[in-house]
């Protein structure tokens, strides 16, 4: 018995040996960046760090995008144009961390408000007499947006919750970086952000069968954010220390106009949910999409957008 023990403990030491060198010889064989540029886009300063914007439209009541965890402006490329062929003014911005954003800590939902207070005053959005903002956030964006509601909420004319609860959805610190450890952590990092064959699965199912299909086009424009200088060591922050998220007191004191989304088929927030979202946030506009799933700005931008038409109406006319 000591025996079998015995070489049961020499594999899977040098099983965990060879994995580690073959994980070193594989990073230091992809090492390499891309210049901090989207091909695209604009840039602004909103405090310490650099943020990548885009925009569609230039005139009517300004929308800002804010989107989620691993995701980018990219996540709204359908659907932006779509919201702004309403008569919508929109923004989406790249969260600090994502992105084309320029990588800088902290990584945090105080960092994160932070930086779209800025945005918004950079856009001259809190101008007096200007018609106030109206705040979408998608999946951990939600709480970006509910949390800038909660503190500033004259800069607000509303928030929308898309697919996203504004909690963390229970993952705390090393909800990923407790069985995924340095240099494998590298390894698992750049095979989903430079193989895309690894992200499409995951793809078709967070988004549908109605999504863009995954054209070499598409795979780029998710995974090339993730190959700027400084985006591997923010991602690994990131994954280590934990989602960003409000709690459910901080989401009951968000007190301006609300509304809640999600696809039907979102397998990380129902109508159960969306429900209790609705309640924190004081409001009865619940809005499931059909034919979609997390990604709903992709699987279906028509019916999204004009769900959010529909709820922004309902808002009112305030300034």
């Amino acid at each position: 018995m000591r025996r079998i023990l015995r070489w049961l403990g020499i594999v899977v030491v040098s099983l965990a040996l060879v994995s580690t060198v073959l994980s070193v010889i594989y990073n230091a064989s992809t090492q390499g960046t891309v210049a901090l540029s989207s091909g695209g886009g604009h840039f602004v300063r909103t405090g310490d760090v650099r943020t990548h914007y885009e925009t569609w439209g230039s005139s009517g009541r300004p929308v800002i995008l804010v989107h989620g965890f691993a995701e980018s402006t990219f996540a709204w490329h359908v659907f932006g144009p779509e919201l702004a062929s309403l008569g919508y003014h929109v923004f989406a911005i790249d969260v600090r961390g994502f992105g084309y954003t320029e990588r800088k800590p902290p990584y945090s939902l105080s960092a994160d408000t932070t930086q779209l207070q800025r945005f918004i005053s950079a856009m001259h959005l809190d101008v007096p007499g200007t018609p106030k903002a109206v705040l979408i956030g998608h999946s951990s964006g939600a709480a970006i947006v509910g949390n800038l509601a909660r503190l500033h909420p004259s800069l607000v004319a509303g928030v929308v919750f898309v697919d996203g609860d504004g909690t963390p959805y229970g993952a705390g610190p090393g909800w990923a970086g407790g069985f995924v450890r340095d240099p494998w952590m590298r390894s698992v990092v750049r095979l989903v952000t430079r193989h895309t064959w690894v992200v499409k699965p995951f793809y078709n199912r967070l988004c549908g069968s109605t999504c863009p299909r995954w054209t070499s086009k598409e795979a780029d424009g998710w995974a090339r954010p993730f190959r700027v200088r400084g985006a591997e060591d923010a991602l690994e922050r990131i994954i280590h220390q934990g989602l960003i998220g409000m709690t459910a007191k901080q989401i009951e004191a968000v007190h301006v106009p609300a509304s809640v989304i999600y696809g039907e088929h979102d397998p990380q927030m129902g109508r159960d949910s969306a429900q209790l979202t609705a309640r924190r946030l004081h409001t009865s506009r619940i809005t499931a999409i059909r034919g979609a799933s997390h990604l709903v700005m992709l699987a279906q931008p028509q019916r999204l957008a004009a769900a959010i038409d529909a709820d922004i109406h309902s808002f009112g006319s305030s300034t």
